[in-house]
């Protein structure tokens, strides 16, 4: 019944994550949360690769439908901004009621409300974070998103609406992750041009690294690619980390690790030195 009113680019984002088309419902938005974990890349890959575009246009468009050629074009997925405001455009489609967040000023993510149902959901694909399943934030506040010593908490605050995200990795807050966030008010796309010309300024928090994550479920991993230190997280919360000497040695873990052979990692490697970052300069 869905499929027939569906646009092109939800049934091809469907087909790219490897989820089937269903009436909404809890168990369906789970299955697309893992999903999405699993097959796109939180990454800023496409990030430095839109620097110059960015700042020449000044504002960042929401582009559902570019979001998912680039799926399968470049095997890129996004930051908070690109990959949650394309899964809020595919949960609407679906007959969700999806719509954003704003955590601490610059982080965007969703709160989704199922037919018939009055509790808004907090849906997260866009921050390296398991949120696996979506997050009853009135009738379940301790619950916990966690894999392998990651462990998130959106804890209720002082008044009714206020939240505060809360993040440890292996038992230690992460004090810059520590957001609130207030459910009561709405926002537009548009309402995120400011946060998004910081995220864009040179030698900001997305522009003077490179980063790539994602969950590998089947494996019970999580990779991670900070510049050109690679990290495997199993869900027992054993780290390995291993040291990249070079653009090739990347090139080869973005394919084999990530499974992601089109990501166009030496184009945003290129950027980054044009903006004065050398990846390897620890390695003669």
């Amino acid at each position: 019944m869905i499929q027939k009113s569906l646009p092109s680019w939800a049934i091809q984002y469907l087909k790219y994550i490897q989820v089937p088309v269903q009436e909404p419902s809890y168990d369906y938005l789970k299955m697309i949360c893992t999903a999405h974990l699993n097959r796109i890349p939180f990454e800023n890959v496409s990030t430095l690769i839109n620097f110059k575009a960015y700042h020449k246009q000044k504002r960042l468009k929401q582009d559902e439908q570019k979001f998912v050629e680039h799926l399968f074009q470049h095997h890129t997925g996004g930051t908070c901004y690109v990959i949650n405001s394309s899964l809020n455009k595919l949960l609407n489609s679906l007959g969700f009621h999806s719509r954003y967040a704003l955590l601490g000023g610059g982080h965007v993510a969703l709160l989704v409300l199922l037919p018939d149902e009055q509790e808004e959901l907090y849906v997260d694909c866009g921050n390296g974070s398991p949120f696996f399943e979506p997050v009853r934030l009135e009738t379940d506040p301790n619950q916990v998103s966690r894999f392998g010593g990651i462990e998130i908490r959106l804890r209720p605050g002082d008044e009714p609406g206020i939240y505060t995200y809360n993040r440890e990795v292996d038992g230690k807050l992460i004090t810059e992750m520590n957001w609130t966030f207030d459910t009561r008010k709405t926002y537009r796309f548009e309402d995120f041009q400011k946060p998004i010309e910081n995220y864009y300024q040179p030698n900001g928090t997305f522009t003077s690294f490179l980063r790539c994550q994602i969950w590998k479920l089947d494996r019970q991993q999580s990779l991670s690619l900070v510049n050109n230190v690679l990290s495997i997280r199993n869900n027992f919360g054993q780290v390995e980390k291993r040291t990249l000497a070079n653009r090739n040695e990347v090139r080869e873990v973005i394919d084999r690790e990530f499974n992601l052979p089109r990501l166009p990692v030496e184009k945003a490697i290129d950027v980054l030195e044009e903006l004065g970052v050398n990846l390897f300069q620890n390695h003669s």
